[in-house]
């Protein structure tokens, strides 16, 4: 199944009461030579632990629905465990309670993991993805561009724009001139690549709002434009948003190599918009702004659906508990009124806040170490405030 940000909504839509099993693998490429690569045999003990687990749940119709689950599942899980298969880093999602399976697979590695929750666990799905949204790639040269989509470890050819400028009907002076001719012949060779220059101009300007069309269409995060930087200025003048000039020539490159050429410069743009909308949001809650740091604060615009976006440092966790009314609450907090018996403890905060954010249709971003120093003292969690 192909991953988008509607497709993760879907999953965190995921409940089952009986529980969704969450499963996580990396299918290292570097271990295949062995007869049982290591992430197989780390996945086959993982899952010999959760039936143990559950085959110790003194609730007897969950347990027997759980392990028949895990039963119905074998065929799945021989595709996920296939080293034929594609991808780098694969996750699965069932629950108990029917026959749904949503598989997904990307070109980058997850945390091995199984999970057997009320809801489908996705932390560690965002996280992964989260590393590389949406970008464009285009390569600018005299000939044209060439559109490459990059998303979630993967490169696709999107398109290309080529250029032709008709010289047919202008008048270039060629072959040997009289010497008493020689600077004229300079001075029309030199007007007539001044008019090619412009007419290339004219054309690179005019392919920007197809390049901002696509960025549009495809949800690119960043556009990197990637040629000789005379060419790269022209077509960057005529975009918004995060852009990016890379001075080389890697036209005849396939689209996955032309990825990992402008991978680190994918990498720092990522922490530097991080690290942007963390201080504007510390910024802004320090000063009675449209902000929020640390957790309790965090939690409180989440209850209170005024998340616009909701920024989590990628090694933190974070603890605390819900309320009947599903209201999320930091830890040694109980509102007025309430007692803790009333309330559901709750070890994965993380998920809680990921699933809440996008039930209210917030943007969840992921912070680096580097861009989450900023929310060092802060518990590593800030949003965005809609109001």
């Amino acid at each position: 199944m192909r991953f988008d940000r509607a497709a993760l909504r879907d999953v965190v839509a995921i409940h089952d009461d009986q529980g969704v099993l969450s499963f996580y693998v990396t299918a290292d490429p570097r271990e295949e030579a062995a007869v049982r690569p290591a992430w197989r045999i780390r996945f086959g003990n993982q899952l010999a632990d959760l039936r143990r687990q559950v085959s110790a749940d003194g609730d007897r119709p969950r347990r027997t629905a759980v392990l028949a689950r895990l039963e119905q599942l074998e065929t799945e899980f021989a595709l996920l465990l296939n080293p034929t298969e594609s991808g780098l880093g694969r996750a699965l999602f069932a629950p108990v309670g029917s026959d749904e399976v949503w598989t997904f697979s990307f070109q980058l590695p997850v945390a091995d993991q199984i999970v057997l929750e009320s809801t489908a666990y996705v932390r560690p799905l965002v996280n992964t993805v989260e590393t590389a949204p949406p970008a464009g790639l285009v390569l600018v040269s005299r000939d044209g561009l060439r559109m490459i989509d990059y998303r979630y470890g993967m490169a696709e050819e999107a398109g290309r724009t080529d250029f032709e400028i008709n010289t047919e009907d202008w008048r270039r002076m060629r072959g040997p001139a009289p010497s008493g001719l020689a600077q004229q012949t300079v001075a029309a060779r030199d007007k007539f690549e001044r008019r090619v220059d412009e007419n290339l101009a004219r054309l690179l300007r005019a392919a920007g709002p197809g390049v901002t069309e696509q960025a549009a269409n495809r949800g690119w995060t960043a556009i990197a434009l990637i040629g000789d930087v005379q060419l790269t200025e022209i077509v960057a003048a005529e975009l918004t948003g995060d852009v990016i000039q890379i001075d080389a020539v890697v036209d005849a490159l396939p689209p996955s190599k032309i990825a990992e050429y402008a991978e680190p410069q994918l990498v720092a743009a990522r922490t530097r918009f991080a690290t942007a909308l963390a201080d504007g949001a510390k910024d802004a809650a320090l000063s009675g702004g449209r902000g929020a740091v640390g957790l309790a604060d965090t939690l409180n615009a989440l209850n209170d659906s005024r998340v616009a976006q909701l920024l989590l440092a990628e090694s933190r966790e974070w603890s605390g508990s819900r309320t009947a009314d599903g209201r999320l609450c930091p830890p040694d907090q109980i509102p007025q009124g309430e007692s803790a018996q009333e309330h559901v403890q709750e070890d994965r905060m993380g998920e809680r806040m990921i699933e809440r954010a996008l039930d209210i249709d917030a943007e969840v971003i992921v912070l680096d170490r580097q861009a989450a120093e900023t929310l060092a003292d802060f518990d590593g969690v800030a949003a965005i405030l809609r109001w």
